[in-house]
């Protein structure tokens, strides 16, 4: 027996699988770690890349508002908020005239709690934070219509500011190619009507991770941010341990390109074949709940080409213990007849924000079964979202490897953030 452990939040889950049985185990590449985040941080922002210094583009007097990310990512906002607190100072910026929003997206708001813990106790005191909402109309702006004919409804604190600065992390994305830049203004504040013309069939049938070139979504996300005005961004492109690799800031897309070039020499790795089954981690806080933990099944499945095969299966450990995450998306699929039923659906009717995680996973159930271990979410309730369940990552395994012969097994520990790519040469 050969033994392996992929991740389940912050605990790993150990699992062993009988010699002789093909193992691929795909990992990103390991890329220099940068010994200390704040230094780095701070000579990001010191340093900007394609803008002028952000002490140097404020003026006493003006609004400021600083889109940061939520509960579901992990970074050193900590850091990253004080670092930019301070350089706003220096250029005149008073505290009160600094808010924080928080770019929930269609996710819930944070508690007080979560947000000591992302942006430090200090932080949380002394600067005003707000949760954006979506479909709160007293909080909405609307600022027109993109060149595509898409409304531009924006939060109004964001919408208020005369220089808005937004942070976040650069990984694989599956509408965005990769998340980061531009992304925190155009979703994470927007309005639920922007929102839901930008996550609709058509746009998510066009894109594939990691693809940013001749991407409708991303083109769309950067003449929305430059509508709106984004000024400034600080980006981070992490390991599955969250550790920084690199830190850009400046300009929303010139810093941004610069961080892909480093994100896709990390997470994107060759492979020569695809397998049968794929055993797919989920690091913290992706594992909290279902919504976030099935993105692991994304990496396999819409990469430029599946890598588990047809009728294959995808099992993910992923404990959910705060349960589905968005509810939409549940009682769509659980009211309806299946997964070709609800990509019929979304293709004629559309769906709200937010519910597009139906449509995802009915087309990963086209081409793989999926199988969620070790989860608080009962097997009767996971079976509304036609995902199968068992108690253990080791049962699963060997359920779906016991009797058979020839198979093949894909390992991706970090399957958030890796993504496997088969050669060219590999005739499907």
């Amino acid at each position: 027996m050969a033994r392996y452990s992929v991740p389940n939040g912050k605990k790993m889950v150990e699992f062993e699988i009988p010699d002789g049985v093909d193992v691929t185990v795909v990992e990103s590449r390991k890329l220099p770690v940068l010994p200390d985040a704040e230094r780095a941080i701070r000579e990001a922002v010191a340093n900007p890349i394609g803008s002028r210094r952000l002490r140097a583009m404020v003026q006493p007097g003006q609004k400021v508002a600083i889109i940061v990310t939520d509960i579901t990512r992990k970074l050193p906002e900590d850091i990253i908020l004080s670092v930019l607190i301070e350089e706003l100072l220096a250029g005149g910026i008073c505290v009160n005239d600094i808010t924080v929003v928080v770019a929930t997206g269609t996710h819930r708001p944070n508690s007080r709690k979560e947000l000591v813990d992302m942006f430090g106790e200090e932080n949380v005191t002394r600067l005003r934070f707000v949760n954006h909402n979506a479909w709160d109309k007293e909080g909405l702006v609307y600022l027109g219509k993109s060149q595509r004919g898409i409304p531009l409804v924006v939060n109004k604190y964001v919408a208020a500011a005369d220089i808005k600065i937004s942070t976040g992390v650069i990984e694989t994305h599956l509408l965005a190619g990769y998340s980061g830049g531009v992304k925190s203004v155009a979703v994470g504040v927007a309005g639920a009507e922007t929102i839901a013309a930008t996550h609709n069939y058509q746009v998510m049938a066009e894109t594939r991770l990691g693809v940013i070139e001749g991407n409708t979504f991303r083109d769309f996300l950067t003449e929305a941010a430059m509508a709106i005005g984004l000024d400034f961004i600080v980006n981070v492109v992490q390991t599955g341990n969250k550790e920084l690799v690199r830190v850009v800031a400046g300009h929303p897309v010139a810093a941004f390109l610069e961080g892909v070039k480093t994100a896709r020499a990390m997470y994107e790795v060759e492979i020569d074949h695809q397998a049968d089954i794929v055993i797919a981690g989920v690091g913290y806080p992706k594992n909290r709940d279902l919504y976030q933990a099935t993105r692991a099944a994304n990496t396999s499945i819409f990469g430029p080409r599946p890598v588990v095969k047809k009728g294959g299966v995808i099992i993910i450990p992923a404990s959910c213990e705060d349960g589905f995450g968005h509810p939409g998306y549940v009682d769509w699929m659980a009211a309806s007849g299946g997964p070709d039923d609800i990509i019929e659906h979304a293709a004629k009717e559309g769906f709200a924000p937010g519910d597009q995680k139906a449509l995802i996973l009915a087309w990963i159930l086209k081409q793989a079964r999926v199988v969620v271990t070790d989860c608080e979410i009962p097997a009767g309730e996971l079976k509304k979202v036609y995902l199968e369940a068992m108690p253990t990552l080791q049962e699963a395994v060997n359920r779906e490897i016991a009797g058979r012969t020839g198979v093949r097994v894909i390992i991706i520990p970090d399957a958030l953030l890796t993504l496997p790519i088969l050669r060219k040469q590999q005739h499907l």
